[in-house]
This record gives C-alpha cells, sequence and structure tokens, in this order.
C-alpha cells in the first residue's frame, strides 16, 4: 500500500497536535481555585492546540476548524482573569442588634450566614463583554465561636456541564467578626468561547464548611467562531 507525500504530511500534524493534547491535558487537566489569576501559568493557545488536534484526530482537514474554534474558546476560559472588590454595609453590630430583634433572642453560639444573594449582568452576552457577578451576603457574629474563616468559591460551568476555571475570594475583610457585605466580581468573556447557557456557580465556606451556594445563568450568543479562526487554521497548518 502505497502512502503519498500528503498523507505523510497529514499524518505528522495529526501526531503534532495530539502530543500537544496531552502534554495540556497533563498539565491542566483539572481546574483549581485560584486567588491570583496572575499566578496561574494557563495560556488560551494551549485550549486551541487541544481543540484544533481534537479535530485533526476526529476528521482530519474537516474538522479542524471546528475543532480549534472550540478550543481555543474553551481553553481561554480556564485563563479568566478575575477583578473582585468587597464593600461592608453594616457593621457586626448592627446585623447582630437586627437578628436579636428579628428572633427575639441572644445571639447563636456560632457565626451564621444568614443571607446569601447573587445575581449577574448582562444576563445575555457576546464574547468580549464584560460580566459582573454581585453577590449580597449576611453574617451574624456567634456569641462563642469566633469567625475564623470565611471564603467565597466561583466555578464557570459550560453548556455541558463541565467546570472550566474556578476562584477562591475572601468576601469580608481580615478580622471581621459579621455584618453585611456587597462584593463584585468582574470577568470578560473570552473571545471564542462557544455560544450557549453557562452557570457561575458560588459556594460559601465558614470556619471550614460549605454553608451557602448560589447558581446564575448566562447566556452567551455564538457569532462566526468558526469562521473567525479560518485565518488561525491557516497559519498552523503552515506552521506544521
Amino acid at each position: 500500500m502505497k502512502i503519498t507525500i500528503r498523507q505523510h504530511a497529514a499524518r505528522a500534524k495529526t501526531a503534532i497536535l495530539t502530543v500537544a493534547v496531552l502534554a495540556t491535558l497533563a498539565s491542566c487537566a483539572q481546574p483549581r481555585p485560584r486567588h491570583d489569576a496572575s499566578a496561574d501559568p494557563c495560556h488560551p493557545l494551549a485550549g486551541a492546540l487541544v481543540g484544533g488536534a481534537i479535530g485533526a484526530v476526529l476528521g482530519g482537514e474537516k474538522h479542524r476548524v471546528r475543532g480549534l474554534a472550540i478550543g481555543a474558546g474553551i481553553g481561554a476560559l480556564g485563563c479568566v482573569a478575575y477583578n473582585h472588590k468587597v464593600q461592608q454595609t453594616k457593621s457586626a453590630e448592627q446585623v447582630g442588634l437586627e437578628y436579636r430583634e428579628r428572633t427575639n433572642s441572644e445571639l447563636p453560639p456560632d457565626p451564621v450566614v444568614t443571607s446569601y444573594r447573587t445575581s449577574s449582568r448582562p444576563e445575555q452576552a457576546h464574547a468580549g463583554d464584560e460580566i459582573t457577578v454581585t453577590t449580597h451576603l449576611e453574617i451574624v457574629p456567634g456569641r462563642g465561636e469566633p469567625l475564623h474563616e470565611l471564603r467565597e468559591e466561583f466555578a464557570i460551568v459550560d453548556p455541558n456541564g463541565v467546570e472550566r476555571s474556578r476562584i477562591a475570594k475572601t468576601p469580608v475583610p481580615a478580622g471581621s467578626q459579621g455584618g453585611a457585605f456587597v462584593s463584585t466580581l468582574q470577568f470578560t468573556i473570552p473571545k471564542g468561547v462557544p455560544g450557549g447557557s453557562y452557570q457561575v456557580q458560588s459556594q460559601v465556606f465558614l470556619n471550614g464548611k460549605q454553608v451557602q451556594s448560589s447558581v446564575v445563568n448566562l447566556m452567551v450568543a455564538s457569532i462566526g467562531t468558526e469562521q473567525n479562526l479560518t485565518l488561525q487554521v491557516a497559519v498552523l497548518d503552515r506552521l506544521l
């Protein structure tokens, strides 16, 4: 059986791209909570290589554009940079007083998260748009156990239910015993992200235990992803 030069070249491309898949998956297989996005070595190009390799393995030239488009967008989600801000709206004393008046009882023995709400704006967006997730959190101080740790984790989940990015933040100032807080988490949807219904899932951990959770839905429009990446595919083919 004769193998043409073109077939050799196609096989070489597939082999190189497949190695890129394995290398990338080995280093980025699972999302990790990040406190500082700049400390994460991930790069959107890794996602493009993964997608291109998957496309080549599945169907060669026919699927490479689609694979590269999807891979680039999904890979970029893992490298999202977050901007987090917190504002205190009520003191621990004020929240504690309102709790005692509302329940006609003394403070609880341990700190309690009595209110947790999240929302996002806009609810429908395009790649390149900035998203703001706003959190309203109220913590009643405990009369015995202090507030050792309060952590809020956010995760971006794609339309297939796969977690693509996660970050952990401290929503209250150090040394705080409670109070009411409003925090905002801002990020930009990367270019090339496939359209569909995404979720921003959040969880609150108090003194090491998960005590609250919330989910906001985000609809991302799909506009010509494959066509926009055709030039990138041509450049990649030339390099290979």
